[in-house]
């Protein structure tokens, strides 16, 4: 079963540049590492029409799983939730469970509930919501169509606990368990464009196995990385599968003059 995700991160700040999107790349290799095929990451900035355009958008692509993070906070620009409702087309509502959550958080932190605070408890009909055990807007978990969808906070240490605590063992509920495997290797003196009609011969008997090339080095003295990888449930055919295309690949390059040494871990 080819289980796929897509990523969407929210917030002017991305766009600007003023913040890195580190929250994708931990997604996605998160999501690598459980065999899932990561096929989008997209950005999207702070208003509904934006945010539920993104959504809307990747739904009409049917991924198994969307994850977003940003926009779930207090304030005016906090407009996830907004956006993810007209996506689904369905009414908010003020979440019982949400709104427990949040009252506890603000309850021991000895402060009143406001208008602002009661909107932390706002999700679709149908939400369900995701305990955040390092700040106060909960996450938000719904399913569309056959999609799974999560909200969560754009907070990196809040994000990161959302998903390992509760998000990882949804998804490892609902698919099949794979290992994802990788090995790297260096190819020199060879430029890319002379390694191309090998990488292509190649991929003819390695269709499981997914490659990419770094190109590097100088053009008198060129490198190339060579990353492989592949994902399925069986982990010492895995092993074997990659351990051959790398043999396979090293015989070609040298056949056509090149060198092959293996990537210091």
């Amino acid at each position: 079963m080819d289980i796929n995700a897509e990523i969407i991160t929210l917030g002017r700040e991305l766009l600007i540049g003023k913040t890195v999107n580190t929250n994708a790349s931990w997604i996605a290799n998160q999501l690598t590492a459980l065999g899932i095929t990561v096929t989008r990451i997209n950005v999207a900035g702070d208003t509904v029409g934006e945010i539920s355009s993104a959504i809307s958008e990747s739904l009409g692509r049917k991924p198994s799983i969307l994850i977003t993070t940003g926009g779930l906070g207090p304030t005016y620009d906090d407009l996830t939730v907004d956006g993810l409702a007209a996506a689904l087309n369905a009414p908010k509502e003020v979440n019982k469970e949400a709104l427990r959550l949040v009252q506890a958080k603000y309850r021991a932190m000895k402060l009143e509930m406001t208008p602002s605070r009661y909107k932390l408890a706002m999700m679709p009909v149908g939400a369900r919501p995701l305990v955040n055990e390092y700040g106060s807007a909960p996450g938000v978990f719904v399913e569309y169509r056959g999609t799974m969808i999560f909200s969560l906070p754009g907070v990196p240490r809040e994000m990161m606990a959302m998903f390992m605590s509760q998000i990882l063992k949804v998804i490892l509920q609902r698919v099949p368990p794979q290992t994802f495997m990788e090995r790297s290797f260096i190819i020199e003196g060879m430029p890319e464009s002379s390694l191309a009609p090998i990488i292509d011969e190649w991929l003819s008997s390695n269709r499981r196995v997914y490659l990419k090339s770094h190109p590097g080095g100088t053009e008198s003295s060129p490198t190339i990385t060579i990353h492989l990888s592949a994902a399925g449930s069986n982990a010492t055919e895995l092993d074997g599968m990659l351990l051959r295309a790398e043999e396979s690949f090293s015989r070609l390059v040298m056949k056509a003059g090149g060198k092959v040494r293996r990537q210091e871990s």
